[in-house]
Parts: C-alpha cells; sequence; structure tokens
C-alpha cells in the first residue's frame, strides 16, 4: 500500500492553479476608448491566470470601465484622438455592493492604447496579487 502511495506521489502531474475568474464591465462610447477595452478584454483572455467570467455573479473580481472622448465636443481634427477613462477594481460580493480595491482614471492616445492597456492589465494583477497574497505573520509582541 505504502509503495502506491508513493507510485502516485512521483507519478501524479500537479495540478494545474484554477484561473480566477474576472468580470469585465465596459461602457464606451467613443472610438479609442472602445480600441482600450479591446486590449483589455484581449489582455484578460490570454492570460495565464486570469479568464473572463461571462456572468458577474460567477466572478471573483470586476473591472470596470467607462471611457469618453475628451475632445468630442470639438469640431475638426481634435476628436477621435484620445480617451479618457475612469476604473476600479471590484470584489465581487453576491450578497451587496462590491468592495472597491483600487481605482484609477487615465488618458490614452490612440497611438498607447496597447502599450497602456498592457500597463493597465499589469497594474490590476499587481493589486489581486497584493489582496490574495497570504500576508506573512508578526512576530508575537513582547
Amino acid at each position: 500500500m505504502l509503495g502506491l502511495l508513493l507510485t502516485l506521489a512521483t507519478t501524479t502531474p500537479p495540478h494545474a492553479a484554477a484561473k480566477v475568474p474576472i468580470y469585465l464591465q465596459a461602457s464606451a462610447e467613443d472610438e479609442v476608448g472602445a480600441m482600450y477595452v479591446n486590449k483589455l478584454r484581449a489582455a484578460l483572455e490570454s492570460s495565464s491566470g486570469y479568464r473572463r467570467a461571462v456572468a458577474v455573479t460567477d466572478a471573483k473580481f470586476v473591472i470596470a470601465i467607462v471611457t469618453m472622448d475628451p475632445n468630442e465636443a470639438q469640431l475638426g481634427s481634435g476628436a477621435g484622438n484620445s480617451t479618457v477613462a475612469a476604473v476600479t477594481l471590484q470584489l465581487q460580493n453576491s450578497t451587496g455592493l462590491n468592495y472597491i480595491v483600487y481605482s484609477w482614471v487615465l488618458v490614452a492616445n490612440r497611438d498607447k492604447v496597447d502599450s497602456l492597456a498592457t500597463d493597465l492589465f499589469t497594474a490590476i494583477d499587481t493589486q489581486i496579487q497584493e489582496l490574495t497574497s497570504p500576508r506573512p505573520s508578526s512576530p508575537p509582541r513582547p
């Protein structure tokens, strides 16, 4: 029996860690904002540690993003070149309001959308890791 357990322990591959489900809630009516949200969605979908939740109730975290063109009211070449975004990372709470973990307000120019979406996803990952990582216990007080 012990031999069988040792064989199983040494030949059974470790289970892959389950991907954390994240729901992406977005309102992006402007062109650059829509590009930004699509890049953020692509980063989430290609992530090795997260997966996109189809329903908010299936998520552990929610990324909410609202964008707008800051130059929308201007006539001419100013409109359509950038977006302003408000982003929140929320801990999903099935019994009430979500808990806001962190928030960002940012401006993204059309030519920086790819890198800024990647930077935001990295910042979101950092916040999730800080929230979910075990905290070292503090030494006992004398």
